[in-house]
């Protein structure tokens, strides 16, 4: 499994419209993509931090997202897109006991 770890800085005034307006579109388009597992958003109570992290199957499957389709979705967050602050690909490791 891979992480997609995405930090955006957004005023906190817009925190919740800025959540909701992701969930109606990145999380609603992600659930039809081959490999995509789940999303939890984490918020900073002490800054405008919000912070998504996004289960792949594999690199691959993240990758093979169209950039097309990455464009347009980002037009579809219209005023409420705010610019990755911070991202990161993190592999999860398992360990056998």
């Amino acid at each position: 499994m891979v992480i997609e770890y995405l930090r955006f800085q957004v005023p906190i005034a817009l925190r919740e419209a800025f959540i909701k307006r992701d969930a109606e579109v990145w999380t609603a388009s992600k659930q039809q993509w081959r490999g995509y597992l789940g999303k939890e958003v984490w918020i900073d109570p002490s800054s405008s931090d919000v912070i998504l992290v996004i289960r792949w199957e594999s690199i691959e499957a993240w990758q093979s997202v169209p950039q097309a389709e990455i464009d347009r979705l980002d037009n579809l967050m219209g005023e409420l897109a705010f610019p990755v602050q911070e991202s990161r690909a993190l592999q999860v490791r398992k360990f056998s006991h």
